[in-house]
């Protein structure tokens, strides 16, 4: 921080952080980056999600990811209780970072296909922080940090129109930013399996793992060929 870096990339592993901290760090442009995903400290924030949650039959994630990396790290779960989860602490100490002015981003340490970056600003509000807030650690906070933010980060005139179409709201629940419907990316419209619906359609090439040869069965096959197969 003293040093005048861009950003403090992953967590400060302390469950409290006392005011010479604040007082330093409120003083300087410096972001803070706690990759609640992989949080220092104790046992950290991806692990939470597969207790939590189903994440080994997520409905797009299957789309992505071979089932075979996908079962061995999803299926059976490190647990905990709740009590437990250093994330949370560490979510708690960047939100009251937030309240001082401390600019907190998001970074989700390439986990789980993409879907860390939501993880990333549920554990925010895990942490306390307001909904607002995390969404604004997921765009424009880390805009800003890389010095991007006259072009990315937020939806204004002048600004590249790339953003995500959302079912539901994630200032009533942050947890509904994975409701989304579409992306639009450099002019491009894609529904949530990849495909192109606009200016022109045209469907994703399937995955190399989808394809026979690959890690799954082709399009069609029996009970009788996957037995072949040694399933």
């Amino acid at each position: 921080i003293v040093d005048g870096h861009t950003t403090i990339e992953h967590s400060i592993p302390l469950a409290r952080l006392y005011d010479d901290v604040h007082q330093l760090w409120r003083q300087t442009g410096v972001a803070y980056n706690p990759t609640l995903a992989v949080a220092f400290g104790g046992s950290y924030g991806e692990n939470y999600w597969y207790q939590e949650s189903e994440v080994w039959d997520h409905p797009i994630l299957n789309q992505y990811v071979p089932r075979r990396l996908l079962d061995a790290r999803a299926r059976r779960p490190v647990t905990q209780p709740d009590n437990e989860w250093n994330h949370i602490s560490v979510a708690r100490e960047a939100t009251r970072l937030s309240e001082q002015g401390i600019a907190v981003l998001i970074g989700a340490h390439g986990q789980r296909e993409g879907l860390a970056a939501h993880w990333e600003m549920w554990m925010l509000s895990q942490g306390g922080m307001a909904p607002m807030d995390a969404i604004r650690a997921g765009t424009l906070n880390g805009a800003r940090a890389l010095g991007l933010d006259r072009d990315l980060g937020s939806l204004e005139v002048g600004k590249l129109a790339d953003m995500v179409v959302m079912d539901q709201n994630p200032l009533e629940n942050i947890r509904n930013t994975t409701s989304i419907a579409f992306t639009i990316a450099n002019g491009r419209v894609y529904d949530s399996g990849m495909n192109e619906i606009a200016p022109r359609q045209r469907a994703r090439a399937p995955f190399w793992f989808t394809e026979a040869g690959g890690e799954a069965l082709a399009a069609g096959a029996t009970d009788t060929e996957a037995d072949s197969h040694g399933h």
